[in-house]
């Protein structure tokens, strides 16, 4: 076989692809950098049992063209641990300063959302989750949605989708409002 090479980066860049996407959906994969940025005060801190309240603010570990930056509580745990809560409303930046998305990243689906804008300080979409039932069962809705480019305030369309424990339960939908009661035409494909 004489492309060996080729054939060895290639499974070596989809196994590292694999292990930075299934790392991303593990509960506390932010953890790490959350550790790394504490100060040597806040360990401290820490060590004698107290909280501490930060406004975190780093770079991602890739690329580092943006940086989130947003409220983050730390609590000392038992086995000398720590356990890392963002909580409210933080911002995703660019280098220069520009408004990429704020965000909540707790970690409960019904808290969290995320509004992602174009350059110009238009919204580009929202993807949000609620609380809904499906025969008797209580599920996660995910909306995404979608927001036209002439007039940014009305909404294109809605992706809806719908889990459980990080599992799809049913068939997902497109609509043009959030509560799915405007069904799009069959054969109807988005413009964006």
């Amino acid at each position: 076989m004489d492309n060996w090479p080729i054939a060895l980066v290639l499974a070596l860049a989809l196994a590292g692809s694999g292990f930075v996407y299934f790392r991303s959906l593990s509960p506390g994969y932010e953890d790490g950098k959350y550790r790394r940025h504490l100060t040597k005060q806040e360990q401290a801190d820490l060590q004698r049992g107290e909280i501490v309240e930060k406004i975190h603010k780093s770079n991602p570990a890739i690329l580092r063209s943006y940086y989130d930056e947003g409220p983050l509580r730390v609590l000392p745990a038992a086995d000398g641990k720590y356990t890392f809560v963002p909580y409210g409303k933080w911002k995703r930046l660019t280098r220069t300063g520009r408004l990429v998305a704020d965000f909540n990243p707790s970690r409960s689906y019904q808290e969290s959302y995320w509004h992602e804008y174009h350059p110009n300080g238009q919204r580009y979409y929202s993807i949000y989750t609620v609380p809904a039932v499906l025969e008797g069962d209580t599920v996660e809705e995910m909306r995404s949605v979608f927001f036209s480019f002439e007039n940014p305030t009305d909404t294109a369309y809605v992706q809806h989708t719908f889990s459980k424990n990080n599992q799809e339960v049913r068939k997902g939908f497109i609509s043009f409002d959030a509560q799915g009661k405007k069904p799009v035409p069959p054969g109807w494909k988005p413009s964006r």
